[in-house]
């Protein structure tokens, strides 16, 4: 055994900086956990899952053998001889047999299930009162054979109060899913381990002694989102420089700071695949990565595009943090920041400039949302203008009128585009400009009268001002002459609404009510379902329907709830 090369430090626990911040919330977590066979610490490279199991095994009163792996521990006979030196640093005779077995693999010395199956047998000695083997950095050798079949035996036979905890930057490959199923696995991943707005708080004013004002947080929890070695970088960052100046370092940090371009460029993306690094650059352009936009900006196919995506996942490259579609990943925002640089080093301005209009074109029928964002970046107001205006029903059905507002330019004095006059008309009437707002949908609607957009809009408009003779006579004109099936609808509903007096009549409104929600819902134009369940929930109240109002008014306020344009307009129909 001693003839072996062990290397101390990675059978010790790695000594504490005193800069370090305990955090309670992940070892209290831990210590509830741990008793779990598995405990599994998983994302990428600066999240402080080392230092985190680090701080929990020097808090722990259950006996912790530690052993860091890194390339060279590939083969069964190393990670053999490190398994049993991290149970020495707590009993100096542990496992005799193996160590015994261990100089002797010769050509006819023992095998590798040989001598995992004598350290098994041994290792009771030392967890008569449990034990905890942390198995840090398992990246490093996931794909090795060996390594696999040791820690499989270790999840299968260890005693009973034996608790493995892998730290890796991706899900390790071993089969786990019999002790998943039986509950005992635990999990900590990259949306645990990041540091929530108390815990940075606490960081910079406990640890770093460098308390930052509130604003100069928020902007740093928004930049970060909790990445423990980002934070770190900007600590190193702030030295010497004035609150003045600090404030303008947080609000302006990008990937492309040099010390942080520097780390994510050895430490986070240095040594992956050539073919995964490009993927990363030409996806870096997109907020969202879907397949669909990956394969038409990186011009792979499906299947390249299924296997990287798979790959950057397990990297903790790519996350579905702030979604709630399987297929819709993003990038923390530095490594996205790092990324787009590289690719501009790489391929240069013009290369980006033409992959967000690829992207842009691709997105325009459909996804007017995505095409516009893209058209943003390389400053293509015409497309913008244009994708809004086809796409003008739909914002207004879905509540996004402000975001698409946004999109379009401030200087106005050229644009009188029926479509985008209409959205800023909406955007004054919920501004509480009433009488701005009815005169600017007023006068579109005149300038063009074949608009069902423009007549709908003045109808709404008119009707939620108050002013009931206009919005009966627009909402005729809709439900007579419309085209649009969903038009000459609303158009009638606006009707039933206005003419609604006695029982028979809110009677026959609620069934149109109920008939038009059911129309927008089918859709997706989640606005004007909301307000026509405010309405059904008016009536129906009115007929004595108090439970099934309540329901209605209720999941009308769900769908309005991420719906920005439509507080003061709904407000307003409500209580008509």
């Amino acid at each position: 055994m001693n003839a072996f090369p062990v290397q101390a430090a990675k059978v010790q626990p790695p000594p504490l900086r005193d800069d370090i911040l305990a955090r309670d919330r992940l070892l209290d977590w831990l210590h509830a956990k741990i008793h779990q066979r598995l405990v599994l610490v998983l994302a990428e490279a600066g999240y402080g899952k080392t230092t985190l199991l680090a701080d929990f095994a020097s808090r722990t009163r259950l006996r912790t053998l530690w052993y860091r792996l890194d390339e060279d521990d590939r083969d069964w006979v190393t990670v053999m001889h490190h398994l049993v030196a991290a149970g020495r640093e707590h009993d100096a005779g542990f496992a005799p047999r193996t160590a015994g077995m261990l100089s002797d693999t010769g050509v006819a010395g023992p095998s590798r299930d040989a001598v995992v199956d004598a350290y098994l047998r041994e290792l009771p000695s030392i967890a008569d009162h449990g034990l905890i083997l942390i198995l840090d950095d398992f990246h490093l050798v996931d794909e090795s054979a060996d390594v696999k079949a040791i820690a499989k035996e270790l999840l299968a036979r260890a005693p009973e109060r034996v608790s493995i905890v892998i730290a890796s930057r991706r899900t390790p490959t071993i089969p786990i899913a019999r002790i998943r199923a039986a509950g005992e696995v635990a999990e900590l991943r990259t949306d645990d381990l990041r540091f929530d707005a108390d815990e940075t708080a606490r960081l910079f004013s406990e640890t770093y002694k460098r308390p930052l004002e509130p604003d100069v947080l928020r902007d740093l929890s928004a930049r970060t989102e909790g990445w423990a070695a980002s934070l770190q970088l900007v600590q190193a960052a702030l030295r010497d420089r004035s609150p003045l100046e600090i404030r303008r370092f947080v609000r302006n940090l990008t990937g492309a700071d040099q010390e942080l371009y520097d780390y994510l460029a050895e430490e986070v993306v240095g040594d992956l695949p050539d073919d995964l690094q490009q993927f990363l650059m030409r996806t870096a352009i997109l907020q969202v990565v879907t397949p669909e936009l990956a394969e038409i900006v990186t011009g792979l196919s499906a299947a390249d595009v299924r296997r990287l995506t798979t790959l950057a996942e397990r990297y903790s490259l790519l996350s579905r943090r702030g979604s709630v579609q399987r297929d819709h990943l993003r990038y923390h925002p530095l490594v996205r920041d790092f990324l787009e640089d590289r690719l501009e080093r790489e391929d240069g301005r013009q290369s980006i400039a033409d992959l967000h209009r690829i992207v842009a074109e691709a997105s325009e029928a459909g996804d007017w949302r995505t095409a516009c964002y893209h058209y943003s970046v390389i400053g293509d107001t015409a497309a913008i203008g244009r994708t809004i205006d086809g796409a003008v029903e739909e914002i207004i059905a879905r509540g996004d009128t402000i975001v698409a507002l946004s999109f379009l330019s401030t200087d106005v004095t050229d644009d009188r585009i029926t479509s985008h006059e209409v959205l800023r008309s909406r955007a004054e009437f919920r501004r509480g400009e009433r009488a701005v707002a009815l005169q600017r949908a007023q006068a579109t609607a005149n300038a063009d009268p074949a608009s069902a957009v423009a007549l709908g809009n003045l109808a709404s408009i008119a009707f939620s001002a108050g002013d009931a003779k206009l919005a009966w006579a627009t909402a005729r004109t809709i439900a007579d002459h419309s085209d649009s099936e969903s038009a000459a609808l609303m158009g009638d509903g606006m009707l039933a609404l206005l003419g609604s007096s006695v029982d028979a009549d809110l009677r026959q409104t609620t069934n149109l009510l109920s008939r038009l929600r059911s129309a927008q819902r089918a859709r997706g134009h989640v606005h004007h379902e909301a307000i026509s369940l405010l309405n059904l929930a008016s009536h129906q109240k009115a007929q004595g329907e108090a439970e099934a109002s309540l329901g209605n008014a209720a999941l009308a306020a769900s769908l309005l709830a991420g719906d920005q344009s439509s507080g003061e307009l709904s407000a307003a129909l409500a209580t008509k």
